[in-house]
This record gives C-alpha cells, structure tokens and sequence, in this order.
C-alpha cells in the first residue's frame, strides 16, 4: 500500500499544476487532467507513474460516487415532467448520431473492412461520457435547468443503449435477443429493488439515525456501495448501481446535506479518475503517417 502513495502525490502535484495552467489559458480543467496523466503515464509520458492500474483502481470510486451524486441531484418528478421532450430527445440523440456516423465511416479513406464495421464505430460515436458531461454542468449550476435537465435524461437513454450494445458485442453480426432482453430485465429488477428498499428499508433507518448527520453520510455511502455492489454482481455495471443508489433517495430530505458531504471525496477520486484516463492514451501510430 505504501507503493501507491506516492504515486497518488505525483498524480496529484501534476494535476494541480497542469489544471491550474490550463485554467489560467480559460481551457477546461479536465482537459489539463487528461495532459497531466498523458505526460506522467507510462505510454507516452514520463513514466513518473509506474502503475497505473492501482490509480485506475482507486479513481473507480470517484467515478462511482460520481454517478451517486448525480443520481441525488435527479429529481424524478422533473424529469417525468419533460414528458416528451425527454422521450424524444433521449431516442432521438442516439439514432441520428448513429445514422451519421455510420454514412461518415462508409467514407473510402477510412478502409474498413464492411458496413458492420462502420455500424459498429457508429454505434459508441453516439454515446459520450457521463462524467465528463455532467461534471460540467456541475460546476456551470446547470443541473437542475430545463437543458440540464434534458441532458441528464439524454445521459440515462445512452447508459439504456450502452446496455443493449454491451449485450449485443460478443456476438454483434449474429446478435442474439435473449441477451438483450435480459440486460433489461436485469436493469428493470436493479431499479426496482433500488425502489422497494429505499422506500421500505432506508426510509426507516434514515429516521433512526436523522440527529446523527455522521451516520446519515455513513449510511448513504453504504447504500452506494450496496447497489453498486448489487449492479456488478448481477452483470451491469457498478456505476448504474450507484446512479440508481441516488436516484431512490434523491426525495429524502437529507440528500442535500448528503450531497454536500460526499462532493470533497468526490472532487478527490474524480480527479484520479481523468488522470488514468490521460495515462491510458497511446502514444500516435508513426507508421499510419
């Protein structure tokens, strides 16, 4: 354990200076993040960082409480009232982004090898990062707008479409439904346990503990835990886990101060979180030149 720790300072001495820089430049904190985990990384950095995967392993939870947060921030009765919007707007997105992307990649000059190949690109280039999404609109108090709104719901419809693509990958030019639907039947049950115990179960605790605001912060990171625990377990991922932790206890009014609470441990791991990222890019193909 004493191995990482100094990794984890260099990681953040260079993230502190890289944000700081590219703050100054009125560039994206993130952006400077991501350089700052290119250049100490082992691809095509510095090698300051030799281990990588215990950094990406720490910066995991920053992801995951990411995803809880946002899930205390969603409020279920304002997104139901986008109505259509919403619906629209969440189909809509994925399919004309995949539709154009599927004729960019048909361009001679990319030399795939078929259709299912440009299907496929065009598939994930219609989905984008929800972390880096919704840090944004965080830091921009844009979360609870009506576009932030509709931008949240757009995020929830591609977790959905990633769900289906996941299951439809192993076998993706003979796609096999079985998969498909049982990756929804398996989001379907994730949410509704998320529902029943937060209502039934975390309702009453929350009451027992109220006066105690330690144990409320305590208890909320356990149920984080738990449901992300419960979403790997059964074959989603942890992040949906946690998205939906929030999301059930978002009408409890502790949220708030549980949000507030969570958001320094948050900062913290998120900000590993783009660094491993950074220390993942390759370093360019000279020979494609």
């Amino acid at each position: 354990m004493h191995g990482i720790l100094p990794q984890i300072g260099i990681s953040l001495l260079a993230a502190t200076a890289l944000g700081f820089i590219f703050q100054y430049f009125r560039q994206p904190v993130i952006l400077g993040y991501l350089v700052a985990g290119a250049l100490i990384g082992p691809e095509i950095g510095f090698k300051l960082v030799s281990e990588p995967e215990s950094i990406e392993v720490i910066s995991e939870i920053g992801l995951i409480l990411l995803l809880f947060i946002i899930g205390l921030e969603i409020n279920p009765k304002h997104l139901i009232s986008s109505g259509k919007k919403l619906i629209f707007t969440g189909i809509g997105q994925f399919i004309v982004c995949a539709v154009m992307g599927f004729g960019f990649f048909l361009l001679p000059f990319f030399h795939l090898k078929g259709a299912m190949d440009a299907l496929y690109l065009a598939l994930f280039c219609g989905l984008s990062s929800t972390a880096i999404v919704v840090k944004i609109l965080f830091d921009k108090f844009e979360l609870d707008t009506l576009p932030g709104r509709l931008t949240i719901g757009i995020l929830i419809f591609q977790d959905i479409w990633a769900i289906l693509i996941l299951a439809l990958q192993p076998n993706f030019t003979n796609p096999n439904l079985l998969l498909v639907c049982l990756a929804l039947l398996k989001s379907a049950g994730l949410l509704a346990a998320g529902y029943l115990l937060s209502r039934y179960v975390m309702g009453w605790i929350y009451g027992q503990i109220s006066k105690t605001p330690e144990m409320v912060v305590a208890m909320s990171i356990a149920w984080c835990a738990l449901m992300a625990g419960i979403g790997s377990f059964i074959g989603l991922s942890m992040e949906m886990g946690a998205l939906i932790a929030g999301v059930s206890i978002s009408a409890f009014p502790y949220s708030v101060h549980v949000s507030a609470k969570v958001l320094p441990l948050r900062d913290f791991f998120l900000t590993l979180f783009f660094l491993s990222i950074g220390m993942k890019i390759p370093a360019p193909d000279t020979g494609l030149l």
